[in-house]
């Protein structure tokens, strides 16, 4: 709903910056502290997913 109040070259660099977060294993990194390294599985699959998602959404997965 939001995109329109961005550039292209604002949302380009932030989706650069979003496939270099990527790790050496295929996962996306959380950027917040868990009570329990299970839950920390758990949400960086959640963080994997929706990073996924947005760079599909965009084009950047073929």
């Amino acid at each position: 709903m939001a995109r329109r109040l961005f550039t292209d070259d604002v949302i380009g660099s932030h989706l650069d910056a979003l496939a270099r977060r990527q790790e050496p294993d295929g996962g996306w990194p959380i950027n917040w502290l868990v009570w329990t390294p299970a839950a920390g599985l758990e949400w960086r699959a959640w963080q994997t997913i929706n990073a996924l998602t947005t760079l599909r959404a965009y084009g950047r997965l073929v």
